[in-house]
């Protein structure tokens, strides 16, 4: 008897393999539990429509990670902070600072995750780099200056 997996048993099956097993053991421990249904025509076709669809996705979501990157990349942020004497910032430049600036430019919803800042946060006046990950391959570098009030 063939049966979808819907669920992960470790080192035995993955969920959406399609195995071939006893009818006995399909139908006193797979199907009971809810671990796997029996792999009829229509299973099967609902199956593969679903795995279409989360492929469609996958490749829009790539595409829109590329985007993107490709819109954000050398980008400049100007910052105006208040400094003490010997030109050390006054509080400091955080990820949400520079997330709020890539939102009210871009329009583009990013989250702490992906920024990635020297030192975690923005001290003193100079221009740095800092890179936006989004994915292994999707990965933009932006310059942020802080300047003086």
């Amino acid at each position: 008897m063939k049966v979808l997996f819907l669920k992960h048993v470790v080192n035995v099956w993955k969920p959406g393999e399609i195995k071939e097993v006893k009818a006995w053991y399909a139908a006193n421990m797979l199907l009971p539990q809810g671990l796997a249904v029996e792999l009829t025509p229509e299973v099967e076709k609902q199956y593969k429509e679903k795995q279409k669809k989360e492929e469609k996705h996958r490749q829009m979501l790539i595409e829109d990670r590329h985007n993107i990157v490709e819109k954000i990349n050398w980008q400049k942020f100007d910052f105006k902070v208040k400094t003490w004497t010997n030109q050390k910032v006054y509080g400091w430049i955080w990820e949400k600072d520079v997330i709020s600036a890539i939102k009210k430019k871009f329009k583009i919803e990013l989250s702490k995750k992906h920024i990635d800042m020297p030192d975690w946060h923005i001290k003193k006046i100079w221009e740095s780099i800092i890179y936006i990950k989004l994915w292994k391959d999707a990965i933009a570098k932006i310059f942020v200056n802080l300047k003086e009030e």
